[in-house]
């Protein structure tokens, strides 16, 4: 719903939205942004060195870390695992559209010395064959027009007259038969999004406008957001919690920022000059190395008063054990009563044990209604990983 500028390390970046895939049989009309994914877009000035994948990867999980800091409803990550973009072979005749499942033709005759003549059969076709995106051009014509007949209909009306029932109120008057919510914008406007690049938008630029559309219904501009940051961290920790930023399921997404802080399990306790036998007192130590009992009440404070309450109530597991609630109240030890709940969630995720020595264990089924209670502990481990990769940070370049 809006462009990022990333300014400060080694490349300034672009992230936008956009319709991955050249979409050509399969093209929409309309899009609502909120629906598009996103693409990061660097671009390499001259003599600026081109960065191998590796480090372009590493780039962007430290500008988009920034950003996740700012927005915690963000799930942007560079972590894929089926890449949507491709290489056309220059030498083929055909290039891929609808993510590489159409081959369009595409010849050059006006470059290509071996393209010697294009000529339609059907002598009623008025495409131009000397624009070498001949496939595309072919279908243009007829989506276009189907583009134009949609805008007219968001204007269309009609007169009703509704009786009042015990479900709704009468109504008597003209009503639109199309309500568009907010974030659409036509093919077209999505089409620019690609002009979209660092040197498309002015230093004092706090929007980009996507072009006029012939649907009144669709938005004309994107607000622009600006990020900076000279941070390079730790990229092991990064790929942690973007394992665990991205994933909707909530055990995967505990166990992601859950492994950011046992990164630090005996690294912690060596800094603080302490001794720890159990994985308990290390996951302690690293509470204690990154936050304070303060801290953890400003941040329950901050959280909404449905999760602030529900963080004190037994978390029930699918097996039927509870796990005691976290109750940030004296005299209890704020960290050490946080330290004992997350790592009690922990074992109840990652062990499938039906018992411990006799005794039935806390498990979580996945994808069970138990399961999606882990979800209220979730600001919490994220909020800790963050708190873990900003130390790290801190340590490494503290002399």
């Amino acid at each position: 719903m809006k462009v990022l500028v990333f300014t400060g390390l080694s490349h300034s970046l672009v992230v936008r939205p956009t319709i991955h895939g050249e979409p050509l049989l399969t093209a929409q009309a309309f899009y609502y942004l909120e629906e598009l994914e996103s693409v990061a877009q660097l671009r390499y000035e001259t003599g600026e060195q081109e960065l191998s994948e590796e480090n372009l990867e590493y780039l962007v999980d430290n500008y988009l870390f920034e950003y996740s800091k700012i927005d915690p409803r963000s799930k942007i990550s560079f972590k894929v695992t089926r890449g949507k973009f491709w290489r056309n072979d220059p030498n083929e005749m055909y290039v891929q559209a609808d993510q590489g499942h159409t081959e369009a033709l595409a010849l050059d005759m006006a470059n290509d010395p071996s393209v010697k003549a294009i000529q339609a059969l059907d002598p009623s076709d008025s495409i131009d064959l000397s624009d070498w995106r001949i496939g595309h051009n072919y279908v243009a014509k007829s989506f276009h027009n189907y583009v134009d007949a949609i805008c007219g209909v968001f204007e269309k009306k009609v007169s009703v007259v509704v009786l009042p029932s015990e479900y709704r109120d009468g109504y008597l008057g003209k009503l639109r038969v199309i309500k568009a919510g907010h974030g659409l914008i036509d093919f077209h406007q999505a089409e620019s999004l690609d002009n979209i690049s660092i040197r498309a938008i002015s230093p004092s630029a706090t929007s980009i406008s996507l072009g006029i559309s012939k649907a009144s219904a669709v938005i004309d501009s994107l607000p622009v957001e600006r990020i900076t940051t000279t941070k390079r961290h730790t990229p092991i920790l990064l790929s942690h919690y973007f394992s665990g930023l991205k994933e909707d399921n909530p055990l995967k997404s505990y166990v992601g920022f859950y492994n950011v802080l046992e990164y630090y399990f005996e690294e912690a306790p060596a800094l603080l000059g302490r001794s720890a036998k159990t994985e308990l007192e290390q996951l302690l130590c690293v509470l204690e190395l990154l936050t304070t009992d303060a801290d953890i009440l400003a941040f329950i404070c901050g959280l909404d008063t449905h999760l602030s309450r529900a963080i004190s109530a037994d978390l029930q597991t699918s097996s039927g054990v509870v796990i005691r609630g976290f109750s940030p109240a004296p005299p209890n030890s704020h960290r050490s009563d946080l330290a004992r709940w997350l790592y009690e969630i922990r074992c109840a995720i990652v062990h499938s044990k039906k018992t411990r020595k006799g005794r039935a264990t806390a498990t979580f089924e996945p994808y069970s209604s138990e399961a999606r209670n882990v979800g209220i502990a979730l600001p919490f481990v994220r909020w800790l990983s963050i708190l873990c990769i900003e130390k790290d940070h801190a340590l490494r370049v503290t002399p």
